[in-house]
């Protein structure tokens, strides 16, 4: 698999400090800014600045499209699930000279609704705002110039056109529309279409192929003027015909400012809707509040698929997949908890329903999911749709976690048949002793690496264990009273089995799996953190492995290691055997302050916390090297 190389939503900083902040005063609404440009207390945490890094991830996203560049001022634009174009750039042409924005990149600013980079020189300063609306199929650029002297500002970019990976196009076209002031770009169904122009642009330089050379740019000037003035580009695109990729990109030009206000105004009150904390750390504080931001986030609207949470974002480049801009299954079920914690039911039950919605016919709850998928047979001639054995046992953990939450026994209800066929799989995966198998089955939380192969994880036998105790509430819920006894009865041998397998008295620490011989690998690794957290474990054995996970070898300054950095199989910058996971060390903090080790807790949760400083403004990289606080 590639990697998620920026996981945007942060779910286990909204559960940790949900979990661990017990001096915290719970409001009733959060700090939320009244003018973006405000620098009150109540406002500065929603509005993050600081100094350009060109080689920093940036965006703009809405459920529907997503803007993914870096810091120095080149995008790629989507709307879902087409790739527009990338390379996106701006040049500025003064007093006779042509200078690439980049070299002139100073300021980054990052807002919930939208992501700024100031642009200054000696004569002149250029603001460029990237803004998805949360309801269109497009995207808006602002410009703001201020210059003594004309100012023209030159857009330019690759065209791509294309599905998101696997799907393809086929024959694609451009051309520049002179009523539209944009380029048009189609294909040959003429089913898909998107738009990119300004009001008064003109073409500067258009993309062409001939049978002795190529150029792949393309580009258009705005308006020459000195003074302060004002310029919005506009990217719109339709599945269903040019007529709609064109009403959008009017209406995108048009509104684009109340529109912007209008997404400001629904983080605000998406803010004051779920559960606020008033802390006394503002970094923290600041860290809840986008965290809650970068998982509403995370949603996306497709609609060849319909609603449901993917796993990050990162810029795509030459290829067509942008980060793991996918539909995943366990990464949706961890956040449903968060979702949970912070009240937000409407998006943790989207969640689940979205996952019930392609679950395989023998129960199987999926991994992940492109966003084309429907254009192709993703879930027949692909090997990636339900590639992991631990999203089924989740799947009925979330379940559980969002009735108890929300109270919404009727969603048990009406998910029964896929609650129950999901145990009916769980069941399958058995071996003799009742533990659940990788082999022919799917991966547990390790995907690859020397780690592998092994039988079973500790982890992936964890959250086995768990479903069961999960499911026997979901049949009380059900008035399913027979079921619930026999599951009941069934977990408790179940947990006994798991904390017997795994122990090692030898070591003194609890296994990281079983290989294909029953024997113990005794590597301690931090997802025995995940069955801590649901007190399946011995609590004595827990607190003896959170001392020994606590260790430095374990625990960078940035976050937990997968295993020790003094293991024989130990690679700092090995995906699934050396690097630092925000998740693994959100999963350390909740089970340190779960088994009474507030300071182990609390080093993890603001190891977490830091990290939304760290990298992309707002937003927390999926993993980290294990030598080095480098994503």
């Amino acid at each position: 698999m590639m990697l998620r190389s920026l996981f945007r939503p942060s779910p286990l900083l909204v559960l940790l400090v949900s979990v661990s902040l017990s001096q915290a005063q719970v409001c009733g609404a959060a700090s939320s800014p009244a003018n973006p440009a405000s620098t009150s207390s109540e406002s500065s945490c929603l509005e993050l600045s600081r100094p350009v890094r060109p080689w920093e991830f940036l965006d703009a996203v809405g459920p529907r499209a997503g803007l993914f560049g870096n810091e120095a001022g080149q995008f790629e634009a989507w709307v879902y699930p087409l790739k527009i174009f990338r390379d996106f750039t701006l040049r500025f042409h003064y007093e006779g000279h042509i200078i690439p924005a980049e070299s002139l990149a100073r300021t980054v600013t990052v807002r919930p609704e939208s992501s700024s980079i100031l642009y200054a020189s000696d004569s002149f300063s250029v603001v460029e705002t990237f803004f998805v609306p949360p309801e269109q199929s497009g995207a808006v650029i602002r410009i703001e110039t201020e210059s003594r002297k004309p100012l023209e500002v030159e857009a330019v970019f690759q065209r791509d056109f294309e599905l998101m990976w696997p799907a393809g196009l086929g024959g694609t076209y451009a051309f520049w529309d002179e009523k539209l002031h944009g380029f048009v770009f189609g294909e040959e169904q003429k089913k898909f279409f998107a738009v990119i122009g300004a009001a008064e642009a003109t073409p500067s330089t258009e993309e062409y192929v001939t049978n002795y050379t190529t150029k792949s740019e393309s580009g258009f000037l705005l308006p020459s003027a000195a003074g302060k003035q004002s310029h919005t580009i506009a990217i719109a695109a339709a599945l269903n015909g040019r007529e709609n990729a064109e009403a959008t990109y009017r209406l995108l030009a048009a509104r684009s400012g109340s529109l912007q206000q209008e997404a400001a105004k629904k983080y605000q009150n998406y803010l004051q809707q779920t559960i606020s904390l008033t802390l006394p750390d503002p970094k923290l504080q600041c860290t809840y509040d986008w965290s809650r931001i970068s998982m509403l986030q995370g949603f996306v609207t497709n609609p060849l698929l319909g609603t449901g949470l993917i796993a990050g974002y990162r810029t795509s480049g030459t290829s067509a997949r942008p980060g793991f801009a996918w539909f995943f299954g366990r990464d949706s079920l961890w956040t449903s908890f968060a979702l949970d914690s912070e009240g937000d039911f409407e998006h943790a039950r989207a969640a689940l329903d979205f996952l019930s919605k392609y679950q395989r016919t023998d129960g199987k709850i999926e991994h992940e999911i492109s966003q084309s998928a429907t254009l192709v047979p993703w879930f027949t001639n692909y090997p990636y749709a339900y590639a992991s054995a631990d999203a089924t046992p989740l799947y009925l953990i979330a379940m559980r976690e969002y009735a108890v939450a929300s109270g919404d026994v009727g969603f048990v209800n009406e998910k029964w048949d896929s609650i129950w066929r999901a145990y009916q799989f769980l069941r399958s995966t058995w071996d003799a002793d009742g533990l659940p198998q990788n082999q022919n089955v799917g991966h547990g939380w390790v995907e690859g690496g020397p780690l592998l192969p092994v039988k079973t994880e500790l982890y992936q036998s964890g959250v086995g264990a768990q479903a069961l105790s999960a499911l026997s509430d979901l049949a009380h819920y059900a008035g399913k009273e027979d079921i619930r006894r026999q599951l009941a009865e069934e977990f408790a041998k179940k947990r006994q089995l798991v904390n017997a397998a795994f122990w090692s008295a030898e070591s003194g620490t609890y296994a990281f799996a079983l290989d294909n011989n029953n024997q113990k690998v005794v590597d301690p690794s931090v997802l025995a953190t995940v069955p801590m957290w649901f007190g399946l474990l011995d609590p004595d054995k827990s607190n003896s492995m959170i001392s020994q996970l606590a260790a430095p070898e374990h625990q960078a300054d940035w976050g937990m290691r997968i295993i020790s950095s003094r293991a024989t199989r130990y690679d700092a910058g090995g995906y699934h055997y050396g690097s630092v996971w925000p998740l693994f060390t959100g999963w350390a903090a909740v089970a340190a302050y779960r088994h009474g080790r507030p300071h182990a807790g609390f080093q993890a949760l603001m190891a977490n916390a830091l990290l939304t400083y760290a990298g992309a403004l707002g937003s927390v990289t999926e993993l980290l090297s294990g030598d080095f606080a480098t994503p």
